[in-house]
């Protein structure tokens, strides 16, 4: 794991839509974007609209930039080792990256945002889940 000076460097997944600041995606190292197809929803969007994933390296305190900008209903994830972080606009969730049995509280607090199960999946590698 490499460190940064004041923590782990992690490696996550960030949804620019869920962010009500789009543009602090160019203040992180981006290893790799993807934009998706249409008809996922967006916010003001009837019938959807395209996301744009960014796999991110980011810093401890980063991370606490990337939770103010997260909107309600949206989250980011990242891993650092054998961690996995889940933040929410109101929660953090620090689980076992390797371990699905310990992801249930990250998951039923996306769920009680409106999530829908398939997308609390939390990819801990450059995939794109179950988005295609």
């Amino acid at each position: 794991m490499s460190r940064a000076a004041d923590g782990p460097v992690w490696r996550g997944a960030v949804i620019a839509e869920g962010l009500d600041d789009p543009t602090v995606i160019n203040e992180l190292r981006v290893v790799r974007a993807h934009v998706t197809r249409d008809g996922l929803p967006v916010d003001g969007q009837p019938g959807g609209g395209r996301w744009h994933l960014y796999w991110v390296d980011v810093t401890p305190g980063q991370l606490d930039l990337l939770q103010a900008q997260t909107k309600h209903g949206w989250y980011a994830h990242f891993w650092a080792g054998s961690q996995l972080l889940v933040i929410y606009d109101d929660a953090r969730f620090e689980l076992a990256r390797r371990d699905p049995s310990t992801w249930q509280p990250a998951i039923s607090h996306g769920l009680g945002q409106g999530l829908r199960r398939e997308w609390l999946d939390f990819p801990t590698d450059e995939t794109i889940g179950d988005l295609e």
